[in-house]
């Protein structure tokens, strides 16, 4: 039978190995008892929205009195840190060992950029973990190691975001100084009638910003969001559609925005912004 290499010691059948829950269910034999999935393969069990290819390195935390700086001996195909770890940044994900959502969410702090930290953020809240189950975490953990991006990353969070790409439109927007949008909020006409539900939208300013990914592609998805985007014109709004290249660009993309702004409600762009630490309002006029 056609096997796939995992670790020294360690095959599994094609299928097998790619399959997330499997493979680490068969590093368990390799590893300490007291080992869990940590930091992006945390990330992975716990479905939170990650950049670029998870999952060639598996990634575990040895709980050691230790300094938190320390790390534990290295494989090619594993990385394993030596951290302080209580009780309650501990728990099971499909009955595998794993730090709990917030406590990985820290952790990812050390390795992930700003807009991919809030993105992962967004994904920990609508998973249903809150604010300040992620500031709780952060307290708790010793490592100094990313703490101030977790810090300045957790004001920008939002759980009614629906997609890694547009909390990085999001990001984009309000690392650039711009207001905060409100996220996935009905637009209704003057009869009050349902036109759409844009991904981030300034309704002072009638102004909405979409994502446009892959699945909007599909034909049907097409002429909906062709439908869509005539309704909000003909309601007076301006949409400003964004693709997976525009990501590379956040700045370009911020720019756009504080140029429409300017055009439409200038009065949202010397509007002040919450002080420091505060999140930003959340779509329904709530702390998110």
């Amino acid at each position: 039978m056609t096997t796939v290499r995992i670790a020294r010691g360690l095959r599994l059948p094609p299928a097998a190995a790619a399959d997330l829950l499997t493979r680490l269910g068969a590093w368990r034999e390799l590893l300490p008892p007291d080992a869990v999935f940590s930091h992006r393969t945390a990330g992975e069990l716990h479905q939170l929205w990650l950049p670029g290819a998870t999952g060639a390195r598996v990634e575990v935390t040895v709980p050691s009195p230790r300094p938190e700086s320390t790390t534990a001996p290295q494989r090619p195909e594993l990385r394993a840190h030596r951290r302080g770890l209580l009780p309650v940044d501990v728990g099971e994900v499909a009955g595998l060992p794993a730090t709990g959502v917030g406590r990985t969410w820290c952790d990812l702090a050390e390795v992930l950029a700003l807009p991919d930290l809030v993105a992962a953020g967004d994904s920990a809240l609508r998973g249903g973990a809150t604010h300040t189950d992620l500031l709780g975490a952060l307290g708790r953990r010793r490592c100094p190691r990313g703490r101030r991006r977790a810090r300045a990353a957790l004001p920008l969070l939002c759980g009614r975001a629906r997609s890694r790409p547009e909390s990085l439109l999001r990001v984009a927007l309000l690392t650039a100084g711009l207001p905060a949008p409100l996220v996935n909020v009905a637009v209704h006409d003057g009869f009050g009638q349902w036109v759409a539900e844009p991904d981030l939208a300034y309704a002072e300013a009638r102004l909405a910003i979409e994502y446009q990914g892959a699945l909007h592609a599909d034909p049907d998805r097409m002429r909906r969001d062709l439908t869509r985007g005539l309704d909000l014109h003909r309601a007076g709004w301006l949409v400003l559609n964004y693709s997976a290249p525009d990501l590379r660009h956040p700045d370009t993309v911020a720019a756009d925005v504080r140029r429409a702004l300017a055009a439409r409600a200038p009065h949202l762009l010397t509007r002040p912004r919450p002080r420091t630490g505060t999140p930003p309002l959340a779509t329904d006029g709530s702390r998110p």
